[in-house]
């Protein structure tokens, strides 16, 4: 009935804070009233969330239903200490009253129902965060409170909360915090202060985490119409499977010639379908996880503001939502090469629908690491150059966590150097053009005055990836103007200034162009490269503006550039000194960016840099293990491939035999290991 109740709902004229309030109240009433509806309602609300009106004292502001949302269910949350001290005064004025028995009764009552309400809120802020309206940060300040108040209502409702949200919040980082309050949660049911259904409920929470948060009793919540229609449909089916059974069972007992087949003591005539075949696991490719980098705070926390600190809670449409939701994987199955990805994306066959998809994409990512971030942006970089995901399914997706990111960033100080994160890969080559990108999101932003901040964050994240040279090239193209992302009247020199922009400024674009090269020698190159890596640590934006400066593009494929970069990098990697050198591996995946755009996949080049590391080991007397070592690092970053290696095994050429014997001995183990490795890639 979900779709016809939100119909009901959408159809309602909703034009003032008064209404939208009676709204509100009307939801978060029938939520917590009937907590096994808490889903449906909670999905109801994501539809509504931003859902605006103009404000009773302030008629030229807006207020949306998600901050009134969550204003009321904090003010819940927090009445449970006012209830107590209602309670307690109710008690003592009972203890003096006359008619004690019917006054005991209404008191018992009115706690009942207190701790309904407790438990109805409590589950229904479980499922607003698994949608996103709500925050790590705030789960986590519900959870210290319940747990340090210690009484059986607080603890019954952590019970609750736990065992709804518990799975989201026990990833890799947070694992410290969860093992603090499940320590005191064994302490509680050792102590035996607690009645008896308490220390049940906390025992089986802890049991449930123990098994991996699968639950052995399924709470499956309430049924839609057609769940019931196809359930019936299914025992009806099955009640008459009995009976054939029944009557085949009586008919071979007639035969007695007939031999029977040992299936748990029936016949079976149910014919194999496709979806009964046996599957053999060891046919199922493994996806590794990636490793989700959260920064845990530990110990207490400072009051959260729960409008201010949410995240996410964007309006969606609901018709087709949850299909689409429920095929999409959820965080920890986010996969960590996006070809596999992109292949699960397009079996969703849910073109008009990939917006849900983009936007729960970039909430559950938003807070991780910035690898996920990225890999996530390379995958939206590839559905749109495979024409899976449309543009406008794109920027409708972004849009709708655009439009609160102001809020987020109380919470998510970082919050638009993320969001860059996540676009800055889009930009590529066969992605999208920076005019149409810019033009497109500044719909959602100009209203709140922060598209100049976001397209900032993703500027300076090219720099890092090329040289401001060329980024300052791309704006220029692009023709756009930085007063086109500002709000009125606000000074465009000053912004560019604070932001540090002026690479994007005429000025510097004229410079740039007029700068004349001077051809630099081997010696020069490797002389200012070293300078650069391993005395100045420079940036690698630093790096990409002296290369352009210096060299044009010929020049930056040459073999002496090359090998000079090479060098550069691997020394700086190398620490200790004669038998015990060892590979900062830190130091080539900071260089990553440096090395990744110079060898751009190419195997003649990527030979170069291995006469280089080559050589490097002859200049170092060539310690043992340390080739190997550079050898590993440099496969399993993707720098070298295999052909390249496979390349510089067998190479003859005269010129670079200096210290190959040597060199080869010191890696046969490693070619052994690539050689086997590719053996049993091809078996399987």
């Amino acid at each position: 009935m979900f779709n016809q109740l939100m119909k009901q709902v959408t159809d309602l004229t909703i034009d003032t804070e008064e209404r939208l309030k009676g709204v509100i109240d009307l939801v978060f009433e029938k939520a917590i009233d009937e907590p096994s509806f808490s889903v449906a309602y909670s999905n109801m609300c994501r539809c509504l969330a931003t859902l605006k009106v103009p404000m009773a004292d302030k008629p030229s502001a807006t207020v949306n239903f998600r901050k009134l949302l969550l204003n009321r269910c904090q003010k819940e949350f927090e009445r449970d200490k006012v209830d107590d001290v209602v309670f307690e005064r109710k008690q003592k004025e009972l203890d003096s009253a006359s008619e004690r028995e019917r006054l005991q009764e209404e008191l018992e009552e009115a706690k009942d129902k207190a701790r309904r309400r407790s438990i109805g809120n409590i589950k229904f802020i479980g499922e607003l965060f698994k949608l996103k309206m709500l925050t790590e940060a705030i789960m986590h300040d519900c959870v210290v409170k319940l747990l340090k108040n210690h009484d059986e209502e607080s603890l019954e409702c952590l019970c609750r909360l736990l065992t709804t949200i518990g799975k989201d919040l026990d990833f890799e980082k947070a694992k410290p915090r969860m093992d603090q309050y499940f320590h005191q949660m064994e302490k509680i049911v050792k102590e035996r202060k607690t009645s008896s259904r308490i220390r049940f409920m906390l025992q089986d929470v802890i049991d449930l985490r123990l098994h991996n948060w699968v639950s052995r009793r399924v709470d499956q919540g309430p049924k839609t119409i057609e769940q019931i229609h196809k359930e019936a449909r299914i025992e009806e089916q099955e009640e008459q499977r009995k009976v054939h059974q029944q009557l085949m069972s009586k008919d071979n007992k007639r035969r007695p010639g007939r031999q029977r087949l040992p299936r748990d003591d029936t016949w079976s005539t149910v014919p194999v379908t496709k979806n009964s075949r046996t599957i053999d696991p060891s046919k199922i490719p493994k996806i590794s996880k990636p490793t989700i980098d959260d920064k845990i705070q530990l110990g207490p926390r400072a009051q959260v503001n729960w409008i201010k600190g949410s995240s996410g809670g964007v309006k969606a449409s609901d018709s087709g939502e949850r299909p689409l939701l429920q095929q999409c994987p959820s965080r920890s199955d986010v996969y960590p090469h996006t070809q596999e990805a992109a292949q699960c994306v397009e079996e969703l066959e849910q073109e008009a629908q990939l917006h849900v998809f983009v936007r729960l994409g970039v909430e559950s990512t938003l807070e991780r690491s910035q690898t996920t971030r990225e890999n996530l942006g390379l995958l939206f970089f590839q559905l749109l150059q495979s024409g899976t995901l449309p543009k406008e399914q794109l920027f409708k997706g972004f849009g709708e966590t655009l439009e609160l990111a102001d809020d987020m960033a109380i919470d998510i100080p970082h919050v638009w150097l993320y969001l860059a994160q996540l676009l800055s890969p889009v930009l590529q080559d066969g992605g999208l053009s920076m005019r149409q990108l810019f033009s497109e999101l500044s719909k959602f932003l100009l209203p709140v005055g922060r598209a100049g901040i976001l397209f900032s964050e993703i500027l300076h994240l090219l720099c890092k990836q090329m040289s401001h040279r060329k980024v300052a090239a791309l704006w220029r193209e692009s023709g756009l103007s930085w007063s086109d992302f500002l709000p009125e009247g606000e000074d465009v020199q000053a912004f560019i200034s604070k932001q540090k922009l002026e690479f994007t400024t005429p000025g510097f674009l004229n410079l740039a162009t007029t700068l004349s090269k001077t051809a630099l020698s081997p010696e020069e190159i490797s002389e200012h490269l070293e300078k650069l890596l391993l005395e100045d640590g420079a940036s690698d934006e630093q790096i990409f503006d002296w290369v352009e400066a210096n060299m044009d593009e010929s020049e930056m494929s040459s073999s002496p550039f090359l090998r000079a970069l090479m060098t550069a990098v691997c020394k700086a990697a190398v620490r200790g000194e004669s038998t015990s050198c060892r590979v900062d591996t830190s130091i080539i995946q900071r260089r990553l960016p440096v090395l990744l755009k110079y060898l751009n996949s190419d195997t003649e080049r990527q030979l170069q840099a291995l006469y280089a590391l080559q050589a490097l080991m002859v200049s170092l007397d060539q310690p043992p293990n340390l080739l190997r070592m550079f050898f590993d690092c440099l496969y399993d970053e993707d720098v070298i491939s295999e052909d390249a290696f496979y390349k510089w095994e067998t190479s003859k050429d005269p010129a670079e035999q200096r210290g190959k014997g040597v060199a080869l001995k010191s890696v046969t183990a490693f070619f052994t290991w690539l050689r086997e490795a590719e053996e049993e890639s091809e078996d399987n």
